[in-house]
């Protein structure tokens, strides 16, 4: 039993009456493995708090969540979002020990997120964690974003024309560092953004020698993985 199962300001989000995140209860996000969704209380702004967890057919669920984040609508592109406050890469099922997340699994759940993000709205998502320590690291050292873990998972689900990084020195009511991928507005926005994304990569690519050995093999390779991907439309069309 968890806290959500528990606490009455949090109830299973399994009727799509209740609130949009129903949508992702029960649908697949691998081999056997399903999310269940929880609906928590507003924050001071009115978005609401939601928990994702992972449901195996083989291992069960585990107690601890994959996600706690938070969702809001408006009625402007702008209002549309999805955050991840918390996200774990490890976690335990039963008596066994930690199971890692597979990275399939992974973009399999930020697609899902994305699903309730609009043209012109954003998914953002926290690097302070264990689990994000690469993206953090790639990101002091000015990796662009679309080049780290992180920028690379937010481009998959579709939310990553364009990043913002919430990195304040100082601190502050912001709470954890995170980064915001933006969804295409438009066609003609996507092909611009894509266009200046190109062309980022491949600088990067050229002047990235100065990186720790271990930062330059993840992000040259989730880089030149960019380009491949940004590069086909543009062969499409000639």
């Amino acid at each position: 039993m968890t806290d959500s199962d528990t606490d009455p300001r949090w109830q299973r989000a399994d009727d799509p009456a209740l609130h949009p995140i129903a949508r992702w209860d029960g649908t697949s996000v691998g081999e056997d493995v399903t999310l269940e969704a929880w609906l928590g209380p507003s924050n001071a702004v009115g978005a609401r708090y939601f928990r994702l967890y992972l449901e195996s057919s083989e291992l069960g669920r585990p107690r601890e969540p994959l996600i706690l984040g938070l969702v809001n609508s408006g009625p402007y592109p702008g209002h549309n979002w999805v955050e991840v406050i918390e996200y774990r890469d490890h976690l335990t099922f039963g008596g066994e020990s930690g199971v890692t997340i597979p990275e399939g699994v992974e973009r399999l759940v930020f697609s899902r997120l994305a699903e309730l993000v609009p043209d012109g709205g954003h998914l953002m998502v926290e690097y302070d964690s264990e689990a994000r320590r690469l993206t953090a690291r790639a990101l002091a050292a000015g990796v662009p974003p679309r080049a780290t873990p992180v920028g690379a998972t937010l481009a998959a689900a579709g939310c990553g024309v364009a990043f913002r990084d919430w990195y304040i020195a100082e601190g502050g009511r912001e709470g954890p560092r995170k980064l915001q991928g933006f969804r295409a507005v438009d066609p003609d926005h996507q092909r611009q953004r894509n266009e200046e994304t190109l062309e980022a990569m491949r600088a990067f690519l050229d002047h990235s020698a100065h990186l720790d050995w271990d930062l330059q093999a993840r992000t040259r390779a989730l880089a030149e993985q960019a380009v491949e991907e940004l590069e086909e439309p543009l062969r499409l069309l000639k």
